[in-house]
C-alpha cells in the first residue's frame, strides 16, 4: 500500500499543513500537493473529510486521512523503513507522544535541549508539530507586536528554529515568509470586508 499515489489537499500558509508536508518530506515520500481555495471548498475537498470539513486531508491508495496529528502518525506508520518519528524506547516513544500533544495545544518548547531536536539529530513527531512556530513566528513579530525573545533569553527556542529552517525538509514545507505574510494580510482584509 505504501507505493500507491499520495496526494495531500491543504491550504498552503497553514501550519497543520506545514506539518503534513513536513512529515512527508521527511519520509522522502512522493506526492501531490493539492492547493485549495478557502472560500471555495472543492468537492474533493469535502467528499475527502465529511466530517469537519478541514484541511490538510492525506489521500493515500483512495484513502482519506483527515488532521495533521493523524496524517503525521499515519505516514510515520505507512512507510517503517524509512527514518522514524518515534524512538523504539517505550517510554521515550510516550513522553514523544505527550510532547507532541503537549506543543499541539500549548505551542511549548521547553523539553528542548542541547540536540537541536526532541529526538536527537533527526526530525521527530514532537519537531513536526513545533516546526510550524518556526514559519508563523516572523508574522507574530510583525502584524501582532509581538516582542521576540532574544536568543539569550529563549536560547533552546532559537536553536530550534535555526536547526529547524535549515533542515531540507522545510524548504518544500514552509511557504517563503513575504507569501505568507501577504497571505495573511489578505486574508484579513477579506475577513474585515465581509
Amino acid at each position: 500500500m505504501s507505493t500507491d499515489s499520495v496526494k495531500l489537499l491543504i491550504l498552503r500558509a497553514s501550519p497543520y499543513a506545514m506539518r503534513a508536508i513536513l512529515a512527508l518530506e521527511a519520509k522522502g515520500v512522493k506526492y501531490e500537493l493539492i492547493e485549495e481555495d478557502l472560500s471555495a471548498q472543492s468537492q474533493l475537498w469535502l467528499e475527502s473529510n465529511p466530517v469537519y470539513k478541514k484541511i490538510p486531508v492525506l489521500l493515500h491508495g483512495g484513502k482519506a486521512i483527515p488532521e495533521s496529528l493523524f496524517i503525521v502518525l499515519y505516514v510515520d506508520e505507512a512507510w517503517p523503513e524509512r527514518a522514524a518519528f518515534f524512538p523504539k524506547d517505550l517510554y521515550a516513544r510516550a513522553m514523544t507522544h505527550f510532547w507532541g500533544d503537549f506543543i499541539d495545544k500549548k505551542s511549548g518548547f521547553t523539553q528542548l535541549d542541547a540536540k537541536p531536536f526532541f529526538n536527537g539529530t533527526g526530525i521527530g513527531y514532537a519537531d513536526i508539530f513545533l516546526a510550524p512556530l518556526a514559519a508563523w513566528f516572523r508574522l507574530f513579530v510583525e502584524l501582532a507586536g509581538i516582542r521576540a525573545p532574544t536568543a539569550e533569553e529563549a536560547p533552546k527556542l532559537h536553536k530550534f528554529f535555526n536547526a529547524i529552517r535549515e533542515h531540507t525538509a522545510t524548504k518544500v514545507a514552509f511557504p517563503d515568509p513575504d507569501e505568507l505574510l501577504s497571505y495573511v494580510i489578505l486574508h484579513l482584509k477579506r475577513t474585515m470586508a465581509a
